[in-house]
């Protein structure tokens, strides 16, 4: 099982990740201190809200990838995963979670494509929210650009992956050298398992839940814009805000999104007349209550539910291949 010291790096690493992300712990703190009772009860329910609403949509995609899994499997392998969720590449977590209640059915090749699936249906979901907020409310219409290239971007995606020229020349490439000769087998099956969920019947759902945990996400921006400024934040600004901000962190290649979440709501904060400094509080409060919340919800589900992988063995007894031996061969 997976190694007492290994689980202590790994909560040390998101911890470290997440303090590194807020930035500025004393504003992040000195901004909580402003805000009322009532309101911080407010944004840890819709916090909430949005962690479940999420968890539903990972579940939703493994179901419609027709993965034998129970449904509480599915929602408790996504909330477990965010305790690595501060990391980059930590959302594969939920991937090994998946894989592990399926007792050596399904491999990672079967767990991923739903985190691609999931991927493309968020852009569509920002993307409208984006593409609303623009034209409902004064802004350029030169920046209808963004949110429409995002569209047509993920729209290309689909179809090239769908295409079975596409997947046939993939296959090719791999059966030319030897050391990537083992890799089609996987790379068919996984590729199948996509082609299953790039279609109306799985991607329309999970757009409509990722619409609806975007529109908790632009409830917490406003709700933090209403309660730290006299000028507030209209509900088609917010929708312009977030969704840019997040067109900025799913297509710039950043890890996790390291600093684009924050430039990126700092600047249009500022755009739409709210001064730098509130927007950087603002923005830091944001993103470090979405990062905290989330990494101690994976932690608490982490421990409480799948406590038997982290269990100290004996170094005289053979250790089985688990989450750490997998997560190793996919990084190679």
């Amino acid at each position: 099982m997976m190694r007492r010291g290994v689980l202590v790096f790994v909560i040390a690493g998101v911890f470290s990740f997440v303090a590194w992300s807020f930035r500025d712990p004393e504003m992040v703190t000195g901004t909580l201190e402003r805000l009322s009772p009532r309101v911080v009860l407010a944004l840890l329910l819709v916090l909430s809200a949005n962690e479940a609403i999420k968890a539903i949509r990972w579940a939703w995609y493994l179901r419609a990838a027709q993965l034998p899994l129970r449904f509480c499997d599915s929602i408790t392998s996504y909330l477990a995963a965010q305790a690595a969720s501060a990391l980059p590449g930590g959302s594969i977590l939920s991937a090994r979670l998946a894989e592990e209640h399926a007792k050596g059915r399904i491999g990672l090749r079967h767990t991923a494509p739903p985190l691609i699936a999931q991927g493309l249906g968020d852009v569509f979901a920002v993307a409208l929210l984006a593409l609303i907020g623009i034209a409902a409310s004064p802004q350029p219409n030169a920046q209808l650009v963004a949110p429409v290239a995002a569209l047509i971007l993920a729209l290309l995606l689909i179809t090239i992956a769908r295409s079975e020229r596409s997947g046939t020349a993939l296959v090719g490439v791999l059966r030319r050298w030897r050391l990537t000769r083992r890799l089609v087998p996987v790379e068919e099956d996984a590729r199948r398992t996509l082609v299953a969920l790039l279609n109306g019947r799985a991607l329309i759902p999970g757009t409509m839940t990722s619409i609806a945990s975007s529109l908790c996400a632009v409830a917490i921006l406003i709700m933090l814009a209403n309660a730290l400024t006299v000028r507030g934040l209209a509900p088609l600004e917010g929708l312009y805000v977030h969704g840019m901000s997040m067109l900025a962190h799913l297509f710039l290649p950043v890890p996790n999104g390291f600093g684009t979440t924050e430039i990126g709501l700092v600047g249009l904060l500022n755009w739409i007349g709210i001064g730098f400094g509130r927007a950087t509080a603002i923005a830091i409060t944001y993103r470090a209550l979405g990062n905290g919340f989330r990494t101690l919800i994976g932690l608490a589900v982490l421990l409480l539910r799948y406590h038997h992988l982290i269990q100290l063995r004996s170094p005289a007894q053979p250790v089985p291949t688990t989450l750490l031996d997998v997560a190793s061969e996919a990084s190679d």
